[in-house]
């Protein structure tokens, strides 16, 4: 009696919670976005109309949907307020990528080309967060159209779909700071400009403008489809390619081109804008900057010397090993071979280089590399602290002192991070991967690389995961993409006890 009593309870209170939300903006703001992703579908709906593919009619009935469904909840939720707090800023993040992923599902379930919800719900929840995981064997037998959508679902979500809302509508001019940063994070990116509508309008311009370069650089090989689909999948960190093989079917230019943009794709917007005003010496101060170059020389190096050792040409180390190791520290995901054939130690460190990521503010997963950073100072300033007990020594990032809190925020976010993946590994366990499969599927997931091991590694996909699987995959994929603490907060009593 007194368990049914704490559990109604609990359920009042959330109902309670709920009620005092200003459920009615987020309705708003969630319509708003799915007017915007029936309008994304329109442009692979005219990709299989140019083909002449039949998948043009389920492009076009996804559309209607959207766009039905999205004019329900602004007509629902005209004349709402527009102030809203944190609590609702969680929902309105935490609720746009789930609700992209379940309507984006629809023109692969409508075609037929992936049957399965879930199959599609994971495909789609991949392709938005830039994870780069993959259910389908052939990625070849998809059509243009397909293909297109899942390409530019990468270009939509790696930018962050609020923070490309921001930039281009105007109705988000209230609240959208406390969106911006939980959608970014809040060690990613700073102000450009005292107006956040014009620091998300900057980065969206660099974005748009690395994009056409990498598109204009892929062309001397492929043809223009194939270009487009590739750039888009590389400055958005993603992974998905027109092709099985990846970007092993094409010729080492074109590895060449996706190494160039892979590294600025994981380098922090910030210091894009600083080289666009020439401010050089802030990018040569930046500490996370010169270690993330730093991780990709050594690891490389090391790598390279490994394959020269074990038979590769100079040439094929070289690029080989560089290839790898910005594609997983930046969480890319793409291959040109299998590197799981490599020795042991080789694949080992370039698949631990995805728990570091790229830098803070890219659109790269992982810890990033600020927060690594931090973590490694930590260390023998603690032991200086023994040493000398009443001497103030504080940890130091670009010649200024980091504020505790932040160390504290850094500290309990690694062992979230840590907590995450060893409940991940056991739950997938328990859904029937091997142990080897288990671990590469939570570091693909959680770190957002898309790569992992076993059946889910560069050889493999996610196809054999059961159901439940693929769904706790999902949820990872969400939790690496917001960096945890957007999602995780929802889950906590305190969250819903919140008053506005």
């Amino acid at each position: 009696m007194i368990k049914n009593f704490i559990l109604f309870e609990k359920i009042l209170t959330f109902v309670v919670s709920f009620i005092g939300m200003n459920t009615r903006f987020i309705v708003h703001i969630l319509g708003h976005l799915l007017l915007i992703e029936g309008g994304l579908m329109l442009f692979p709906a005219i990709v299989a109309l140019v083909y002449g593919e039949p998948d043009f009619a389920s492009f076009l009935l996804s559309v209607l949907i959207a766009v039905c469904v999205g004019f329900v909840c602004r007509f629902f939720s005209k004349n709402s307020s527009q102030e809203i707090s944190k609590r609702e800023g969680h929902i309105i993040v935490s609720a746009v990528w789930v609700v992209f992923a379940v309507f984006g599902s629809l023109p692969f379930l409508l075609s037929g080309q992936i049957p399965s919800f879930i199959d599609a719900f994971f495909e789609t929840m991949s392709g938005f967060t830039t994870t780069g995981c993959t259910v389908l064997p052939d990625v070849e037998a998809l059509t243009h159209g397909m293909l297109f959508w899942r390409a530019l679902m990468h270009f939509t979500g790696g930018v962050g779909i609020l923070v490309l809302i921001i930039a281009v509508l105007p109705i988000f001019g209230v609240g959208s700071m406390t969106i911006f940063q939980l959608e970014t994070s809040n060690a990613s990116i700073n102000r450009l400009s005292p107006r956040i509508k014009d620091t998300a309008a900057y980065i969206f311009r660099f974005y748009v403008f690395f994009t056409v370069l990498c598109l204009l650089l892929y062309l001397p090989e492929m043809d223009f489809f194939d270009a487009i689909c590739h750039a888009f999948s590389t400055t958005a960190s993603g992974g998905f390619s027109t092709r099985n093989a990846s970007m092993g079917a094409y010729s080492g230019y074109s590895q060449y081109v996706s190494i160039v943009f892979m590294l600025l794709a994981g380098t922090n917007f910030t210091l894009m804008y600083y080289a666009w005003k020439r401010e050089f010496k802030k990018i040569s101060r930046s500490d996370e900057f010169r270690f993330y170059l730093m991780i990709v020389l050594i690891v490389s190096v090391f790598v390279a010397g490994g394959l020269l050792f074990n038979g590769f040409g100079a040439e094929q180390a070289i690029r080989e090993s560089l290839f790898h190791v910005v594609s997983i520290l930046t969480t890319t995901g793409y291959v040109v071979s299998d590197y799981t054939l490599w020795a042991p130690p080789l694949w080992f460190i370039v698949l631990l280089t995805a728990f570091i990521g790229g830098c803070a503010g890219s659109t790269a997963g992982g810890l990033k590399v600020v927060r690594f950073i931090l973590l490694i100072k930590m260390i023998p300033v603690q032991f200086k602290r023994l040493l000398h007990q009443h001497g103030i020594i504080s940890v130091k990032l670009n010649k200024q002192n980091v504020p505790e809190e932040q160390m504290f925020r850094t500290l309990s976010y690694f062992m979230i991070f840590l907590c995450i993946f060893i409940a991940g590994d056991f739950v997938l366990m328990i859904c029937g991967l091997d142990s080897t499969s288990a671990l590469g599927a939570t570091v693909a997931c959680l770190t957002n690389c898309g790569q992992g091991l076993g059946i889910v590694g560069p050889s493999g996909n996610f196809s054999e995961v059961s159901a439940v699987g693929k769904l706790v995959c999902s949820f990872l994929m969400l939790l690496g993409r917001l960096e945890l603490y957007a999602i995780l907060i929802i889950f906590s009593r305190g969250f819903w006890n919140q008053q506005r």
